[in-house]
């Protein structure tokens, strides 16, 4: 009888992800967690030993074609990296798992500009990613909120027909906001700027209203957004002001797709007497 592998916080991340964006957050932060593991030549003489890599020696580990293009294949635990071998039939022998820094690991493929794949092979399903994010995971600012230096450009909002949604990206913050009860309602428009062409990604806005205002828990809420932007651009905000009036004005202008459970948006104030 074949003894499942035991689940670790990364391996559950990776299943959930299979299933919804929303995890995308909780990911990245089991991902840069431990260690990690790689597969190299077998070598008995540094078998059960800590790896480390200078900068500049040959890159000893294995590679593997992806989807993606070429990626290096890392695994959450050395029984993934085993189950991944067994999967592709390769002889005993052949590689070993080689244990190294999560961070180290990161920095490592990011400086090295490979892509990562993490469990390939594996019952857990997979996921890429770039060196670019690579390099941010391992210095820690893509968990850091970015300010906004885009100004106070002007945009005219589009409303979208609902059978109009781009419908992953819609799915993964609807599933993201239903965890955080800070997001009372969020809506998605098109835009259009006078005077442009139509540009190559069609660009959706995201206003999200927030009570109370978290900087930390709204990157997290780009980070998922973003996840799953790679067939428009994606801008995202937060409403200019948390009063009654103006909530109430936004409610009024367009219907929001995400309206959290039990939240009653403000009654639009009545007019001023004579």
């Amino acid at each position: 009888m074949k003894i499942p592998i035991p689940l670790n916080e990364l391996d559950k991340a990776i299943m959930a992800f299979q299933r919804s964006n929303a995890v995308v957050p909780e990911l990245l932060r089991h991902l840069c967690k431990g260690n990690l593991y790689l597969l190299i030549p077998f070598h008995p003489e540094v078998a059960n030993q800590e790896m480390s890599y200078l900068e500049g020696q040959p890159m000893p580990f294995l590679r593997v074609q992806t989807s993606k293009g070429v990626a290096v294949a890392v695994y959450s635990s050395e029984a993934r990296a085993l189950e991944s071998l067994k999967k592709n039939k390769v002889r005993p022998r052949t590689y070993m798992a080689a244990e190294m820094s999560a961070k180290d690991v990161l920095g490592m493929l990011g400086k090295l500009n490979l892509t990562m794949s993490v469990n390939i092979g594996c019952s857990t399903g997979d996921i890429s990613l770039p060196p670019e994010s690579l390099l941010k995971l391992a210095s820690g600012s893509a968990f850091k909120p970015a300010m906004d230096d885009k100004g106070s450009e002007r945009l005219r909002l589009d409303k979208i027909d609902p059978a109009d949604y781009p419908t992953a990206l819609v799915q993964a913050v609807f599933e993201f906001c239903r965890q955080h009860g800070e997001f009372r309602a969020v809506w998605i428009f098109t835009r259009v700027i006078a005077g442009q062409p139509a540009p190559a990604l069609k660009p959706y806005y995201i206003l999200v209203l927030m009570e109370p205002r978290d900087t930390m828990l709204f990157h997290d809420f780009l980070l998922v957004a973003k996840s799953v932007s790679r067939e428009y651009e994606v801008n995202l905000s937060l409403t200019e002001s948390n009063t009654p009036g103006c909530v109430a004005d936004l409610f009024r202008q367009a219907q929001p797709f995400y309206v959290a459970a039990g939240y009653q948006p403000p009654a639009a104030p009545a007019p001023a007497g004579p």
